[in-house]
C-alpha cells in the first residue's frame, strides 16, 4: 500500500514538472527596451509617425507578455488539478487499504469469538456430561444403599417376631 501512495506522490510531481517546463516563458525583457529605443531614434516624416511606431511596438510587446502569462496561468492551473487528483487517488488508496485491513480484523475477530463460543459450550457440555454422571452414580449408590438397610431392617424385624 505505501509503495501505491509513493508511486502516486511520484507520478503527481514529475508531472507538475513537465507542465512547469512546457509552460510559455515570459519574453525576453532586455530586447524590449533596444527595440523601443531604436523606434524613438529613427527618421520619420512627423512626430505623429513616431509615436504611432512607438506605440505599436509597445502595443505589441505587452500583448505578447500578457498572453505568456495568460499561458503560465493555465499551465499552472493544469499542474495543480494534476496534483490535487494524484493526491485524491493516493487518499482513496489508502483509505481502501485501511477499510480492507478493518474488515479483516473484524472478520478474524469474529472467527475468534465464534471458535472460544464453540469450545465454551463444548466443555460446558462435558461438564454436565460428567456432573450427570455422577450424580447417576450417587443416586445408585444411595438406592442400593437404602435397599440394603431396608433389608437389613425387615430382617432384623422378621427376627425379633414371636
Amino acid at each position: 500500500m505505501r509503495i501505491r501512495i509513493a508511486l502516486a506522490t511520484a507520478s503527481a510531481l514529475a508531472m507538475s514538472a513537465v507542465v512547469a517546463l512546457a509552460a510559455t516563458p515570459l519574453p525576453d525583457q532586455t530586447s524590449h527596451g533596444a527595440t523601443i529605443s531604436g523606434l524613438a531614434k529613427a527618421d520619420y516624416a512627423s512626430g505623429h509617425d513616431r509615436g504611432a511606431a512607438v506605440s505599436a511596438a509597445a502595443s505589441a510587446w505587452g500583448a505578447e507578455v500578457s498572453a505568456a502569462a495568460k499561458a503560465n496561468a493555465a499551465s499552472a492551473g493544469a499542474a495543480g488539478k494534476a496534483i490535487g487528483a494524484a493526491a485524491a487517488a493516493a487518499g482513496k488508496a489508502k483509505g481502501a487499504a485501511a477499510s480492507a485491513a478493518g474488515k479483516a480484523k473484524g472478520t478474524a475477530a469474529a472467527a475468534a469469538g465464534k471458535a472460544k463460543g464453540a469450545a465454551a459450550a463444548a466443555a460446558g457440555q462435558a461438564n454436565g456430561s460428567a456432573a450427570s454422571a455422577t450424580g447417576r452414580a450417587t443416586a445408585a449408590a444411595a438406592a442400593a444403599a437404602g435397599e440394603a438397610v431396608g433389608d437389613a431392617a425387615s430382617a432384623a424385624g422378621q427376627a425379633h417376631r414371636p
